[in-house]
């Protein structure tokens, strides 16, 4: 039946509108520099989508993502290391236009995740330049969002939709180094997301139009490849800057509206060199 009904929502696509609710939105991944024991990561990132603006039929249409991640990572041992994570997003997102047909609505979000994960890395040659590490771990949080608009027969509605969140992920990489403060990484997190404990006061049809019926049901998986660069400065020993740019792909098949792309900028300490005792001339 669900198979059925989103074709003959297809059909309809030039004659009526659809804005999503997204149920996912991927966090900056941490990939720390690690070579040795000892080796840590302490980073803050400023998160976003990048979306712009878009003015149609006097109407502004946005779809935007803003947030932050703080990320820290410890190597134990010369070959196993511990990181964990903390993701916070403010969401928005309203109706767009399809053949002069409005979607009123305007849906804000806020997200909230907490991660912890144990890895293991190791260098692929003799001068530490190529690196391959691999982290794995578990995240809980809560993903609310309330949807504000008008009906087709202009009448004003409210609704609220509230989910906590369990995160399993796995996130292998590897790491290219050079001889000076530049480190240029591959990564790919497989990200599994299973949602419980929903509150809210949509009704049965909304959330079955809304693809938001059957989140209880299973994991939900992400095919999530990123890119990251991390640079630095003599001058500025401890101190690093990196950005990073990552890509969601949904595996289920079982459908849920997500944002696909984040971009991340970053301030990275290495508390080792930072809190290392300076030497008089």
């Amino acid at each position: 039946m669900r198979i059925l009904y989103f074709l003959v929502i297809g059909s309809l696509c030039f004659m009526s509108c659809y804005t999503p609710r997204y149920m996912y939105s991927p966090a900056a991944q941490n990939v720390p520099v690690l070579v040795k024991k000892g080796d840590s990561k302490v980073a803050a990132y400023f998160s976003s989508n990048l979306s712009q603006k878009d003015n149609a039929n006097n109407r502004t249409n946005e779809s935007k993502s803003r947030g932050f991640d703080l990320q820290a990572a410890y190597a134990i041992s010369n070959y196993f290391a511990i990181q964990a994570n903390y993701f916070k997003r403010t969401e928005s997102n309203n109706g767009y236009t399809v053949n002069g047909n409005l979607d009123i609505s305007f849906i804000r979000y806020k997200r909230q995740l907490a991660e912890i994960g144990i890895g293991y890395f190791k260098s692929l040659n003799k001068n530490n330049r190529v690196i391959f590490q691999v982290f794995g771990g578990v995240g809980k949080g809560k993903f609310s969002f309330t949807d504000n608009g008008k009906t087709s027969n202009d009448i004003d509605y409210s609704r609220t939709h509230q989910a906590g969140v369990t995160k399993l992920y796995i996130q292998p990489a590897f790491m290219f180094r050079s001889k000076g403060n530049f480190a240029a990484s591959l990564s790919t997190r497989f990200s599994f997301i299973k949602f419980g404990n929903i509150k809210t006061d949509y009704t049965q049809d909304e959330l079955f139009h809304y693809n938001l019926d059957d989140l209880t049901y299973g994991f939900r998986s992400f095919y999530e490849p990123a890119f990251t660069n991390t640079f630095g400065f003599k001058q500025l020993p401890g101190i690093q800057f990196e950005y990073q740019i990552t890509i969601a792909v949904l595996l289920s098949r079982r459908f849920i509206d997500h944002r696909a792309f984040n971009f991340s900028l970053a301030i990275v300490l290495d508390l080792q060199k930072l809190l290392r005792p300076k030497t008089g001339n």
